[in-house]
């Protein structure tokens, strides 16, 4: 099948598929004229490429399951990839592009290759009741790390790269808690108010080491890697500073700690060169000696 004909099959198929959430019963002769196709050719489309949808069928006349109606519309899914951050992920969340993701009964040209994730069981329990507490503003006491917190501010659940995070407030202090290492949470009477500079912190923050304060890294990348922080931002809060006439790059990072970026600067090592400051330069030749030697 050539790529034209794959894409009017693509939209005849998420037409249907519209057509039969929004409760309309439809005719194989109907369709056949609407898209200018045979009437066997429509069979096939209802019978075999869409036959993981619930379809009901009388007397040549086909509708969606009572059960099913609107329950996964494509607004749902692009309302969904929106809040959940992933929207810029995909480059055309129309309903084509959505039918063709999601049907099991297209060759679909996409494969998605995401993140690996934390197993569900780890997270759930405290997602679960940590959701609740969040809506009524309710401050908690739980153990983290062979440690009591107590009188905690619970702000946002964060998912960063794969692994959740809870976002609170400790003695006025934002921190970030990872959460399947949180442990015998119990929610207390008292409430609090949210302050809206720590919910900005928390969702213009790259990352989950929040700070209101950050100091700036400053490395050259080598014209071999320059392509992959081109494509796209591999360091906190990464910005491209010069585009050199070597092929290389200066890249600027904006951190909260050292061990925010010394990790990913070790990863990409002997590619990268730290510029600035001298402080980040002297701890890493420093930890790289240390790594030789032992």
């Amino acid at each position: 099948m050539n790529s034209q004909a794959e894409v009017k099959l693509a939209e005849r198929l998420a037409s249907i598929i519209t057509q039969l959430n929004d409760a309309k019963t439809l005719s194989i002769s109907s369709l056949a004229k609407e898209f200018n196709v045979s009437v066997r050719t429509v069979q096939r489309d209802l019978n075999e490429r869409l036959s993981f949808l619930p379809i009901l069928e009388s007397k040549g006349h086909y509708s969606l399951a009572p059960s099913a109606l609107g329950k996964l519309s494509p607004k749902d899914i692009r309302h969904f990839a929106a809040i959940s951050g992933i929207e810029s992920l995909y480059p055309n969340l129309d309903t084509r592009f959505i039918c063709s993701i999601l049907s099991q009964a297209i060759d679909s040209p996409y494969l998605i290759k995401g993140h690996n994730y934390e197993p569900k069981h780890k997270v759930e329990p405290n997602l679960n009741k940590l959701e609740e507490v969040i809506q009524r503003n309710k401050r908690i006491n739980f153990s983290y790390k062979n440690k009591q917190y107590n009188n905690i501010a619970p702000y946002r659940l964060v998912n960063s790269k794969g692994i959740w995070y809870l976002a609170a407030v400790d003695d006025n202090t934002l921190k970030s808690f990872h959460l399947s290492e949180l442990t015998h949470i119990l929610e207390q009477a008292e409430a609090f108010t949210s302050q809206q500079h720590f919910i900005d912190v928390i969702e213009q923050d790259d990352g989950i080491f929040f700070s209101e304060t950050k100091f700036e890294v400053v490395v050259k990348v080598s014209k071999d890697i320059a392509q992959y922080f081109l494509r796209r931002n591999l360091f906190p809060n990464q910005r491209i500073i010069e585009e050199l006439e070597t092929g290389e790059l200066l890249v600027s990072s904006r951190v909260a700690t050292s061990k925010q970026i010394l990790p990913l600067i070790k990863y990409w090592v002997p590619e990268i060169e730290v510029v600035s400051p001298d402080e980040i330069k002297q701890t890493l030749i420093q930890e790289l000696k240390k790594y030789v030697a032992s």
